[in-house]
């Protein structure tokens, strides 16, 4: 049995960054007391930058408030013992399965720029269990990867509504 591990952000370009943000800002537009949402793009992050880079963003945006989403992924590949068998006039070619697991955590952590004082944090985890050929393996795992960056997104979402209900009160 053979079995390769690796930490994946393949599926996760600049332009999937934006449409997973997209996604959740556009969950929290209509709350009475968030005035304007902006998507940020991580270009305008540097690393290191800490607060002064926040102060940028805050003139640049006229932002008050700043919520950091971060991400982990690791996917995992082993080998199984479902196969398939193709019988043909020459012999029997066996092509082993793959299981493939991917694990995924965001988290959302929001700050006030000015005070730099955390106000809350929300998590969101997912683990994608799946199966592939290894023809198709590095499909799958790209398909795998945005599932579960998506079903983190949704968990983190539900999170951050409770953590705004605490906040708000």
């Amino acid at each position: 049995t053979k079995s390769r591990w690796a930490r994946n952000s393949g599926a996760l370009t600049e332009i999937n960054k934006a449409k997973l943000l997209e996604n959740v800002a556009s969950h929290f537009r209509g709350l009475e007391f968030v005035s304007d949402i902006e998507v940020i793009p991580s270009a305008y992050l540097t690393a290191g930058g800490s607060f002064s880079n926040l102060e940028q963003i805050k003139t640049m945006y006229g932002t008050d408030v700043i919520a950091l989403v971060s991400y982990d992924q690791s996917q995992f590949t082993d080998e199984d013992f479902l196969s398939l068998t193709y019988w043909t006039i020459i012999g029997a070619y066996i092509i082993s399965g793959e299981k493939n697991d991917t694990s995924t955590m965001l988290d959302t952590v929001v700050y006030d720029i000015a005070s730099k004082k955390m106000l809350f944090r929300a998590p969101g985890t997912s683990n994608v269990k799946g199966r592939s050929t290894p023809v198709n393996l590095s499909e799958e795992l790209r398909i795998d990867s945005m599932k579960s960056f998506e079903e983190a997104a949704e968990e983190m979402v539900k999170n951050l509504d409770i953590q705004l209900a605490s906040f708000k009160e």
